[in-house]
């Protein structure tokens, strides 16, 4: 690789990602915003919002990854100037997220018995459960905005996608806090009132970008609305081959997530306010190397569209390397400076102490988050989705919830002991995910100069 070349890569990295970086940023502020408001309502209400959130978020990625499988499919078509067949793919996606919706919606509103089974308490179960019947309502718009958003990716325009959620931002904190708080002649709803304001976003999000998408000139070559909206199995198959791993390793890394929760929930709701503290700020740095992965998935199937394998492999170099300098920053920041950050959550004294033990072990999630979620992209990009849910299915159960379990509850390290298993298992999948890549690359190059020598031997 030559600096021009690295150069090159990296400005299109940043050109896709950055307002990818930029949507996600707005995205997790949302949740930010959610988890100050709960906070303020006490200790049950914000427990009941992690609770929630983190089985919704487990849910809805589930069928979210079977839709990611758009874009790696329409980068390629576009990498290969297939451009009808993006429409095409586009139809059958949103027809697959109207059928997923259904399935995730009968889920979360059946969530209370399991939550009361884990022994959480009653009224945290009641109002987790509330706030997922709420938020149910907007399960549909959430699939079919995303279907749309991998669209949009998948053919490099991301700065659309950057503006919807640049302007629901503010309209959705709006939301939120007038429905959690009683204002403007509302009843104060709390927990649920984020539920319903986050599910009223989620369709005028849908709402916007589809209405930017059927309106635009940069999409009519594309043809989303000229085939019939029917339901073609052998395209849902193949969407569903591609995107269910990717689906499943979403699910097993958030379950994990999701699980330690409900540890933490056992352990008190100080322990449940500092995890979702720390965590809400892991989530927000994370953001940005995720926003750059997410942009790894369209230059390497654009790439690998165009039948260059070198370049694909290089430009997932470049971004996983990128996104390790981003994830060691942020490592080194939150290490040093946990009290500050911690401190701009909460004043309660023993949550605050909590916080701050906890965000020393998130700097170590955050440096291998950060690196295992640019494997992980620039994989999809080469479309290999199976192998890396094998090596997840192994890595965050085998490995992380044992350790975080064992830890934390055999051994009663607490909250600490959680973390540190969670925070290993993260290291251990940033290694998993760039050794799957380095290998794939390296075998699609060797299987490529095979068949040029070939050719020339002809």
């Amino acid at each position: 690789m030559n600096r021009i070349q690295i150069k090159s890569d990296l400005a299109n990295i940043l050109v896709v990602g950055l307002p990818l970086v930029v949507n996600n940023l707005s995205s997790i502020a949302v949740n930010i915003a959610d988890t100050l408001m709960a906070s303020q309502l006490g200790t049950t209400q914000l427990a009941a919002v992690a609770i929630g959130s983190g089985v919704w978020i487990a849910l809805f990625l589930l069928g979210l990854g079977i839709i990611m499988a758009v874009g790696p499919t329409v980068a390629q078509h576009f990498g290969a100037r297939r451009f009808q067949l993006i429409g095409h793919e586009t139809r059958q996606g949103l027809l697959l997220g109207a059928l997923l919706s259904f399935i995730v919606i009968v889920i979360m509103r059946s969530i209370e018995p399991l939550l009361l089974w884990m022994r959480i308490d009653a009224e945290v179960c009641r109002l987790a459960q509330d706030y997922l019947s709420a938020l149910s309502w907007g399960v549909l718009a959430a699939y079919g905005y995303h279907t749309l958003k991998q669209m949009s990716e998948g053919v490099g325009r991301t700065i659309p996608i950057m503006i919807v959620m640049g302007v629901m931002l503010p309209i959705n904190i709006g939301i939120n806090y007038v429905l959690m708080f009683g204002k403007l002649g509302f009843d104060p709803l709390g927990a649920v009132g984020c539920g319903f304001g986050n599910a009223l976003s989620f369709w005028l999000m849908f709402l916007m970008l589809a209405g930017y998408t059927l309106t635009s000139r940069h999409y009519k070559k594309f043809g989303i609305t000229c085939g019939k909206l029917r339901v073609e199995w052998e395209v849902f198959s193949r969407l569903i081959l591609l995107g269910l791993p990717i689906g499943m390793s979403l699910f097993l890394q958030s379950g994990l997530f999701t699980t330690v929760a409900l540890l933490m929930a056992s352990l008190g709701t100080v322990a449940v306010a500092a995890h979702q503290i720390v965590l809400s700020y892991s989530g927000l740095v994370f953001m940005i190397p995720l926003g750059l992965a997410m942009a790894l998935t369209v230059c390497v199937g654009q790439a690998v569209g165009r039948g260059d394998t070198s370049g694909a492999g290089r430009i997932g170099y470049v971004g996983i390397v990128t996104c390790m300098v981003l994830s060691s920053i942020s490592a080194i920041t939150t290490f040093y400076f946990g009290p500050v950050i911690a401190s701009i959550y909460t004043q309660d004294k023993a949550v605050l102490e909590l916080s701050v033990m906890l965000f020393k072990l998130a700097a170590l999630l955050q440096l291998g988050d950060g690196v295992q979620v640019a494997g992980a992209f620039a994989l999809r990009g080469l479309k290999d989705t199976r192998v890396p849910l094998i090596l997840n299915a192994i890595n965050y159960w085998g490995f992380g919830f044992v350790a975080a379990y064992v830890l934390g509850i055999v051994f009663k390290f607490g909250a600490q002991g959680v973390w540190t298993g969670l925070s290993f298992a993260l290291l251990s999948a940033a290694f998993l995910m760039v050794g799957r890549f380095v290998f794939l690359i390296r075998v699609t190059q060797a299987k490529a100069l095979k068949r040029s020598h070939l050719g020339s031997n002809q």
